[in-house]
């Protein structure tokens, strides 16, 4: 065959389909029947019209069995197509016509009917476990709602409906019912005050939707604000008690006395400064540790901020460096934390020498800074973050508070431990910026 004609036939090949090469084949057995069965005759020596008439009656069974095959075939591969759709479709009530055992497609039918019943069982622990979350969700006190990527509603529980006091019709755009999306991220000025909001997108089938949930925080508040003012009128009591007793007291003595001496007036009123001095003193940190500002998060020179700190402290101390030479945070705010951590090491440390090693580095996009010293450790480890809590004769338990709310402010962690020989280890960590650059 010549490279031309096989051309023409592949040409033909790709334009027809198959259901087309079907009819063909039937119509080509046809004529090569009919042609076959006229040569025989032929031969045979019939005349050219019972030739004709033999032809034309074989006709009739020979096109009829060309069309029951073609049906046969075409019908059940349409039925297949039927059943695999509606399945498609979500619908499980329809069963496909059971086939003989013998037939070709009998195996394809049985394969069918398996995914359609795995799929089946699928489908209903699905819309199970969507109907327990549903349950579930409706019954919790705190607002949920979802939205889908077109940002309209498609779900809200009972609590998101009762807090809302509006009607919430699934299908809703998230503008109408007052939610605006901001860096992915929706907010409810109905939920700005007292509530904690959490909103989260997330992909669902290649489309990004969202979540939006609302806690109430206003009774834990008030607990947390009648905690801390109960801490602060105790701390406050004592603090003023401690000072005016004695002040009280020196100057009742100061007055029960007939003739004054000049040496004995000094020596009270030198005192009552004193214990002035240290009530101004104790206000003033404690305004400090409740009024910290904002922290401005830039890169710096870590050695420099060591250097000053150790400036800054009476008793020389050796302080050792480790690690990075680079710092992300606010170079104030941390100078008064190495402030207070040497003042506290030089204090508690029962050595001949001081001795501090600082540590900073990286690790999983976190900047983590530790200071260990070579002291007797934390007394009374529990409560050493506790804020006017302390164990020092002339201390005010605010210096590792104040580190620790600083260190809140970057959006980390401080924690503390006792080494096993001696000495204590502060470690500090919070998160870099990923567009600061050093």
């Amino acid at each position: 065959m010549s490279d031309a004609r096989k051309g023409i036939i592949q040409r033909i090949s790709s334009k027809l389909s198959h259901e087309q090469w079907l009819i063909l084949a039937l119509t080509s057995l046809v004529i090569i029947i009919l042609s076959l069965s006229g040569a025989l005759l032929y031969t045979l020596n019939w005349s050219k019209l019972a030739i004709a008439t033999s032809v034309f009656f074989l006709c009739y069974p020979l096109i009829w069995c060309a069309w029951r095959s073609y049906h046969f075939w075409r019908d059940t591969i349409m039925q297949l197509t039927t059943y695999t759709q509606i399945l498609g479709e979500g619908e499980t009530n329809l069963r496909f016509k059971p086939q003989h055992q013998d037939n070709l497609l009998a195996e394809l039918q049985r394969e069918i009917a398996q995914l359609a019943s795995s799929h089946s069982a699928k489908q209903n622990q699905a819309q199970t476990m969507e109907s327990l979350l549903s349950h579930i969700l409706d019954s919790w006190p705190i607002p949920v709602c979802l939205f889908d990527e077109n940002n309209l509603l498609r779900y809200r529980n009972s609590a998101m409906k009762e807090h809302m006091q509006q009607p919430m019709l699934l299908g809703t755009s998230a503008t109408d019912l007052g939610f605006q999306l901001t860096n992915d991220k929706l907010s409810h000025t109905h939920f700005a005050h007292q509530w904690q909001c959490q909103s989260i997108s997330y992909l669902f089938q290649g489309k990004r939707c969202h979540i939006f949930s609302a806690l109430n925080i206003s009774k834990p508040l008030n607990q947390q604000q009648s905690t801390t003012q109960a801490n602060l009128i105790r701390v406050l009591a004592h603090e003023l008690r401690n000072s005016l007793t004695p002040m009280a007291s020196m100057a009742d003595t100061l007055l029960s006395t007939q003739n004054y001496n000049q040496q004995q007036i000094e020596l009270v009123l030198n005192r009552i400064q004193q214990r002035s001095n240290r009530l101004l003193s104790f206000i003033e940190q404690y305004s400090q540790l409740s009024q910290l500002p904002t922290p401005k998060c830039t890169w710096f020179n870590f050695s420099d901020l060591i250097e000053e700190a150790k400036a800054m402290t009476l008793d020389k101390c050796q302080v050792n460096i480790q690690g990075n030479n680079q710092c992300y945070g606010d170079n104030q705010q941390l100078a008064q934390i190495f402030i207070n951590l040497f003042k506290n090491a030089q204090e508690a440390c029962t050595q001949d020498t001081c001795i501090i090693d600082v540590s900073i580095y990286y690790q999983n996009n976190e900047q983590v800074i530790e200071v260990t010293d070579n002291g007797p450790g934390f007394a009374n480890l529990d409560n050493a973050l506790t804020p006017f809590y302390t164990t020092k004769s002339q201390g005010s338990g605010i210096g590792l508070s104040l580190c620790a709310e600083i260190t809140r402010n970057h959006g980390g962690e401080l924690s503390l431990v006792n080494l096993a020989d001696s000495g204590a280890r502060i470690t500090m960590t919070w998160p870099i910026d990923s567009h600061a650059k050093p």
